[in-house]
């Protein structure tokens, strides 16, 4: 009979939901209390269920709660929150009208040489080298959110006992592959004060094997659901795939399909030449490739059905099996496929990477969260109050004052939690010499001011519904460019011992809510110090990929952003401690005494989706959907990651140094 998971009926105070931690009392206008009950569907067997409490379009729209002015210290519920969503949805069903008076448009009497929908990256980068080329231009960014730098988000949390703010990123990771950079990306860090060579310092590299904790990828956690036990797999240094599999909850036959799988990958494909093997690769999944080319069974299935996900925001059942190749994913070193190049049907990333072996440390605290702080200190200098300068060092202690942000006196306004509703040219596109720019405000009123130019750097899924003057064609590319949701958590816990006493600073999770949980990358500069001693304070990181198998990533994209966007925080929290506690239980880990915040960045929109074999046919031959929604309408250039598509800080800088061009070159 297998065993129970270790948390076959926690309870809420078991796993102290009702805990005083940081949070706060109302997460997206519904009280905590009221949602206590529902949760995260997806952990089988540890979690009650519970109606949803709200939907992801409500009637009316969410005001932005009390206190955030800093939005970097607000915990619960953050990223794409019900209150940046609400106004997009509404524009989506067709319902503003509903929602606010659409007849009746305040006009600001406001002219900008540039307006800019979208506060992300590449929103800022496009108010960036449009003012570097015309310095004196006048400049309004706007964005649905109440923070700038779009996925690039600041988590910040004040533990005790700790003498400074403990800081973590709710989105992009780092500067990833810098090798691969454009020269214009590269211009862009180097402007900033962004020395690259830094972080082999910064970077504690040491760190892990100071504490001797397991290499990532090393560590796996067999869940209950998938193998009948809860099982921590930690592979230490120089211990065999035998050995680190030894006591894992597999049949004799599991095990020696994933020591054949891991060590002794056969010739699954014999007779075919080098480029028939990737043609065929191109044509399926990796999970089609593991079982019917290399006849693994399910319990081998099940173990890689996560590799892919914290990488491409996809599960391996929706992932080509030639990327997983180019990836290097287990299974197919045996095919001796030549790997002098990227295949012509990788995908674009693949390509791109193909020969780069840049190492993971151009990573600030807070993630590329730096690299937005410091646009927006170009942009606006008083942002942050006696700084006329800022580096990559002081900008990560630095106290941004979001009151500063769009003061009349600013050549460039920053306006938050302002959605824009509608672009429209004063005339026929080709010869108006301004663009409308419609914008709704926290009064409850829409606002209308105009542009000479406008970069429209939001998402383009909602790019299809502002901009009403684009051909068809274009209207259904921009529909075309789905993002892949994810989930980024921190939470604080009061100490690391628990990982310190299993050995490992990263867990993969064969499945479930969560893909991975790692501690805080181990940065210290500019005066901040990551923890050094495991009885302190630290971050865990956890990442969450909640796009179903089986479909592809496009409509698992639409299913999975449907599911979460009605999840409470609640939902998010208890799944949170269910996980944690079962994976790191063996170590001492207690939710309920060690949890001491936690931070949900939920992105219903997240990745910009990869174009893929074998889901996307016209690749690589194209045209593609995005070289199409990416066509500059009159005055209205396009920008942000979709217009690649790829899910990379340079892409997003490199769309908004394009767009710029076609509206200065014109």
């Amino acid at each position: 009979m297998a065993e129970e998971p270790r948390c076959p009926a926690s309870s809420d105070r078991e796993l102290g939901m009702d805990a005083k931690i940081s949070r706060r009392d109302f997460f997206d206008g519904v009280a905590a209390t009221a949602v206590a009950g529902a949760a995260v569907t997806a952990l089988a067997g540890c979690t009650p269920g519970g109606d949803r409490p709200w939907a992801a379009s409500p009637d009316r729209p969410v005001a932005v709660p009390d206190g955030a002015d800093y939005p970097p210290e607000l915990t619960g519920l953050r990223g794409n929150t019900q209150q940046a969503l609400s106004i997009p949805h509404a524009i989506r069903d067709n319902r503003l009208g509903s929602v606010t008076n659409t007849t009746d448009v305040e006009d600001t009497g406001e002219h900008y040489d540039l307006v800019v929908v979208g506060a992300g990256i590449s929103g800022l980068a496009a108010a960036y080298f449009y003012r570097k080329r015309n310095p004196d231009a006048k400049v309004l960014i706007l964005d649905n959110h109440d923070e700038f730098g779009g996925h690039a988000r600041r988590n910040e949390f004040r533990p005790e006992g700790r003498d400074q703010v403990l800081i973590g990123y709710g989105g992009t990771q780092a500067i990833d592959t810098p090798s691969v950079y454009s020269k214009e990306a590269k211009g862009l860090l180097n402007d900033l004060g962004i020395d690259l060579k830094k972080f082999e310092t910064y970077f504690d590299q040491k760190f892990y094997d100071k504490f001797k904790l397991a290499e990532e990828g090393d560590t796996v956690f067999f869940r209950y659901e998938d193998f009948g036990r809860d099982h921590l797999a930690v592979r230490s240094k120089g211990m065999s795939t035998e050995e680190w599999l030894a006591d894992a909850p597999l049949t004799d036959e599991g095990r020696a399909d994933l020591i054949t799988l891991l060590d002794k990958p056969k010739d699954w494909m014999p007779g075919l030449s080098d480029d028939e093997k990737k043609t065929r690769l191109a044509e399926m999944t990796y999970t089609d490739y593991l079982r019917d080319v290399a006849g693994m069974g399910e319990e081998a299935v099940n173990f890689c059905r996560s590799l892919t996900s914290d990488e491409w925001a996809v599960p391996a059942a929706d992932w080509s099996a030639l990327d997983a190749w180019g990836d290097g994913y287990p299974g197919f070193d045996g095919l001796n496929l030549d790997d002098s190049a990227a295949h012509r049907l990788n995908s674009y990333s693949v390509q791109r990477f193909w020969g780069h072996e840049d190492p993971y440390i151009y990573h600030f605290p807070d993630g590329n969260a730096s690299i937005a702080r410091l646009l927006v200190h170009r942009l606006i200098p008083n942002a942050v109050p006696d700084r006329e300068t800022l580096d990559m060092d002081s900008v990560v202690l630095a106290e941004f004052d979001y009151t500063e942000l769009d003061k009349p006196d600013n050549d460039v306004r920053l306006r938050l939690a302002s959605p824009c509703t509608n672009l429209k040219h004063d005339g026929r596109p080709e010869s108006a010499d301004r663009v409308f720019v419609t914008y709704y405000s926290t009064d409850g009123k829409l606002h209308r001011a105009t542009a000479t130019h406008v970069v429209m750097a939001a998402w383009h899924v909602m790019g299809q519904f502002l901009m009403t003057e684009l051909p068809s064609t274009q209207r259904i590319a921009m529909k075309d460019a789905s993002k892949q949701p994810l989930i980024y958590a921190n939470v604080q816990v009061k100490n690391w011992q628990p990982w310190v006493e299993l050995g490992m600073r990263h867990i993969r999770f064969s499945s479930g809510d969560w893909a991975v949980a790692q501690l805080d990358y181990p940065v210290s500069l500019g005066g901040y110090k990551h923890p050094q001693e495991p009885d302190e304070p630290i971050l865990i990181q956890m990442i969450g990929v909640p796009s179903p198998e089986g479909l592809a990533p496009a409509k698992a994209a639409i299913a999975a952003r449907h599911d979460i966007l009605h999840i409470p925080f609640a939902g998010f929290e208890r799944s949170i401690r269910q996980t944690l506690n079962r994976a790191l239980g063996d170590g001492g880990f207690d939710a309920k005494r060690d949890i001491e915040a936690i931070t949900v960045n939920r992105w219903g929109h997240g990745y910009a989706r990869e174009y893929a074999r074998p889901f996307d046919r016209f690749w690589p031959e194209g045209p593609t959907p995005a070289e199409t929604a990416r066509r500059r309408l009159g005055r209205i250039a396009i920008a942000n990651s979709d217009a690649a598509p790829n899910a990379y800080t340079d892409t997003a800088i490199d769309e908004a140094h394009r767009a710029v061009g076609e509206l200065l070159d014109s």
